[in-house]
């Protein structure tokens, strides 16, 4: 596969399925690599004043149409992978926001300190598209999104102007400019560089697993801990269907709702004995949890085998991921209207709830099914997308967690969004008014 192949689409399941049968989305004109805030600037100059589209590259890892790249100029930024500076005092780490995941943890380790932000794609993603999907990882509960970390950010918009916003820990200077970039989608421009805090690395952990009978005690015991005082770290609630999945390899447990747990810090033992305790649930196995953190990634590479047509499911496998949230109030309606929904067209729908906030959550579905071929399988996935943002902005919920918009999204983006969606298209005709920036993202 050339360059210019490999930059043609990213994991969303459609694209996957069109290049297993063979017909893969159209290939970009050009793959550039900067390795410099310069280099960006000269690629955006160039492309603004011939009008040729431009697709920022990252990880490649988002799974919603995030990269459509046919007759594009696709910028990699995987060049600008350098730590610029750490800052211990003020706990600030500075990168180019092509790092890995995996590498600006690295750096950050061997100086005795951790970002927090540790999403499942963590080995495939960088800064820059945490950054530009407003991403949250599996820490949030602690630790929160990428938008609670990133306090200063360079980027470079179409025609080659670069804008900073210097490091501050708050400011009362007008709106946050700079946080129109965050959860932008390269719509806008190119972020190059950010500033970012980080925390010492944790001295302690302590994980604890808890099982309930029915799914609603679960649900009530994490809005316990989202509103209480016990700050965990980790708390992921398994449905019946999404814990058969987890349990595969405990064959000792019995399917049902399973909550991993886990707080580090200041009496921690203390903190997670309590939790189990306030949860109301029955104490699970201890491997349970440390199986979690072993095995937390493995799903990527289970997705892209099944999605490469090797996994259990056969040759026209289709899987996907569908992450939205809604309030407490709303969570249970949310929850069993889109599983309804989302079960009626798959062999397989399971949910967690993670990412807990004092105000609600995010559940996370996961479908599968056979298909009899690969147009099947296509036909499979745009089903699942059709009526689980139907059931999701039916029963008030939020379309998107932290996966974004991308293209897949947006045919739901202005309904989501209202009349907020014509204030982000007159922002984008300000910044880009050819409409060279990764077009179609965001309804735009």
């Amino acid at each position: 596969m050339t360059s210019r192949e490999e930059h043609a689409y990213d994991w969303t399941p459609a694209a996957l399925i069109a290049a297993r049968r063979g017909a893969p989305p159209g290939a970009p004109r050009v793959v550039e690599y900067p390795s410099s805030t310069g280099d960006v600037v000269e690629i955006l100059r160039a492309a603004h004043a011939e009008g040729t589209p431009v697709v920022p590259f990252g990880g490649g890892s988002s799974v919603v149409s995030g990269i459509v790249a046919e007759d594009a100029i696709v910028v990699d930024l995987r060049r600008m992978d350098r730590v610029l500076d750490i800052d211990s005092k003020s706990r600030l780490v500075v990168a180019q926001a092509g790092i890995g995941g995996a590498t600006l943890a690295a750096a950050l380790e061997s100086e005795g300190l951790r970002l927090g932000h540790e999403p499942q794609s963590i080995e495939l993603s960088t800064l820059g598209g945490w950054i530009a999907t407003r991403a949250v990882g599996q820490l949030s509960a602690r630790f929160g999104g990428i938008e609670d970390l990133v306090v200063g950010l360079e980027a470079v918009l179409p025609g080659g102007r670069v804008v900073r916003a210097k490091a501050a820990p708050r400011r009362s200077t007008g709106p946050d400019l700079a946080s129109v970039m965050i959860g932008s989608e390269g719509v806008f421009g190119i972020v190059t560089e950010a500033t970012v805090r980080v925390r010492p690395t944790a001295r302690e952990r302590v994980d604890r697993a808890v099982r309930f009978d029915h799914m609603t005690d679960g649900v009530a015991a994490c809005r316990r801990l989202a509103q209480g005082e016990l700050e965990p770290t980790v708390v992921r609630l398994y449905d019946t269907e999404d814990s058969s999945v987890f349990l595969r390899h405990h064959p000792e447990e019995t399917a049902g709702p399973l909550l991993i747990l886990s707080f580090e810090g200041r009496d921690a033992a203390g903190r997670a004995d309590a939790a189990v305790v306030e949860s109301g649930g029955a104490p699970g196995g201890d491997s349970l949890a440390a199986h979690w953190w072993e095995h937390r990634n493995d799903a990527v590479e289970e997705f892209r085998r099944v999605m490469a047509g090797e996994g259990v499911l056969g040759p026209h496998a289709v899987i996907d991921t569908m992450e939205v949230a809604g309030t407490w109030t709303v969570l249970r309606a949310l929850y069993h209207t889109m599983k309804e929904a989302l079960s009626a067209e798959a062999l397989f729908a399971g949910c967690h709830l993670s990412h807990i906030y004092p105000d609600g959550a995010c559940l996370y579905f996961t479908m599968g099914s056979m298909c009899e071929d690969d147009h099947h399988a296509a036909h499979v996935n745009r089903r699942w997308w059709q009526v689980g943002m139907r059931a999701c902005l039916d029963a008030g919920g939020t379309i998107s967690h932290h996966h974004g918009i991308g293209r897949l999204r947006a045919p739901w983006i202005r309904e989501e969004l209202g009349e907020w969606h014509a204030v982000l298209s007159a922002i984008k005709r300000a910044v880009d008014p050819k409409g060279i920036m990764n077009p179609g993202v965001l309804g735009l």
